[in-house]
């Protein structure tokens, strides 16, 4: 990771995901980080699939891996808030307790 950079944010490129709206997440993420002046902080990817296509659109955010899924522009939104700018998962929206609900 670059040594600047606190997060590394890896949205889900492959086709469940894509298909679920990753687009619209993307949108959202950037809109977000730059409401939050975080774009310096926070480097985003479109990453490979990552293989939990059953809970799309999925998201991981490093250091973690923090798994994030079943995710909506407000999920998003509450993701750069809560754990980007203040350092506290979204427990929520983590991949195991979204694969409960």
């Amino acid at each position: 990771m670059d040594s600047d950079k606190k997060y590394r944010v890896y949205l889900c490129g492959g086709p469940n995901c894509t298909a679920s709206g990753r687009d619209q997440l993307l949108k959202t993420l950037e809109d977000e980080l730059w409401a939050w002046q975080l774009d310096g902080e926070v480097e985003v990817r479109v990453s490979a699939c990552q293989d939990r296509c059953d809970f799309a659109p999925n998201v991981t955010v490093w250091p973690g891996p923090f798994r994030y899924s079943n995710l909506t522009p407000e999920a998003i939104a509450r993701i750069v808030e809560q754990h980007l700018l203040n350092g506290q998962p979204v427990r929520e929206f983590l991949f195991g307790s979204a694969a409960r609900r």
